[in-house]
């Protein structure tokens, strides 16, 4: 994933962080225009770059993912 669509997909989880105070793969792919694989994606590389605070919710066929908001790193990228 490009820096700057990363970057773009941060602001929109932010924007919606700020409405309901959890972001989840649903909420993002809405906004963003983008899959449900890709919302997903997003997700587990902002985890995996410390850039939110993701929660994994265990499913009986797998996990979800919620977002409870970016973390100093994450707010930092998107006010560059």
């Amino acid at each position: 994933m490009e820096q700057k669509e990363l970057k773009r997909l941060l602001q929109i989880t932010q924007e919606i962080y700020e409405k309901k105070n959890e972001v989840d793969a649903t909420d993002i792919y809405k906004a963003a225009g983008i899959t449900a694989a890709e919302a997903n994606a997003f997700i587990l590389k902002a985890e995996e770059e410390n850039l939110a605070d993701v929660v994994e919710i265990d499913m009986c066929c797998g996990a979800d993912y919620v977002i409870k908001g970016l973390t100093k790193k994450g707010l930092a990228l998107i006010t560059e």
